[in-house]
C-alpha cells in the first residue's frame, strides 16, 4: 500500500501547522518553503483541508491557515480516508481481471486494508508531536 503524495502532504501541512503557535496564520510559501513541495499542490491540498475543516483559512491580505481543529482531535485514519481518492489495492475492473469471479485476492486486501486502517485509527496528530522540539529544530521554525 502507498499513499498518493497528496494524502503525504496533507499530513506534513498539519504537521507544520500543529508546531506553531495558537493565533498564528501560516502561508502557503512558509509550507513549501519547509518542506521543497510544489506551490501548487499545496495550495490545492490547504483548500481541501481548509473545505474538510482540518485547517482554518482566511483569504486576501493579511490571510493564511491555521489548524482547524486541536491536533487530538484530527485522527489519522479520518484524514487519510478523506484525503485518498480509493483506499482499493488492486483494480480488478480495469483490465477485467479474467479470475476475479473465483480470485480470493480481493478478501485478503480488504482484510489488510482493514488492519491498515485499524493502526491509523488509533493515532491522532497529537501523537505525532511527541518530538515536539526536534521537529521545530528541522523545520527551522523560530
Amino acid at each position: 500500500m502507498k499513499l498518493t503524495k497528496h494524502t503525504d502532504y496533507s499530513l506534513r501541512i498539519l504537521i507544520y501547522a500543529a508546531l506553531q503557535p495558537e493565533a498564528r496564520l501560516l502561508s502557503i510559501q512558509e509550507v513549501t518553503d519547509a518542506y521543497g513541495l510544489s506551490r501548487n499542490h499545496v495550495m490545492k491540498i490547504v483548500q481541501k483541508l481548509g473545505q474538510e475543516g482540518y485547517l482554518r483559512t482566511l483569504r486576501g491580505k493579511g490571510g493564511g491557515f491555521a489548524l482547524g481543529k486541536p491536533p487530538e482531535a484530527i485522527n489519522l485514519g479520518d484524514l487519510v480516508s478523506c484525503m485518498e481518492t480509493t483506499l482499493q489495492m488492486v483494480e480488478c475492473e480495469q483490465p477485467l481481471c479474467r479470475i476475479s469471479p473465483a480470485c480470493q485476492l480481493q478478501g485478503v486486501f480488504a482484510e489488510a486494508m482493514s488492519a491498515f486502517m485499524g493502526v491509523l485509527n488509533r493515532y491522532t496528530l497529537a501523537d505525532l508531536m511527541d518530538n515536539r522540539k526536534e521537529l521545530i529544530g528541522l523545520l527551522a521554525i523560530t
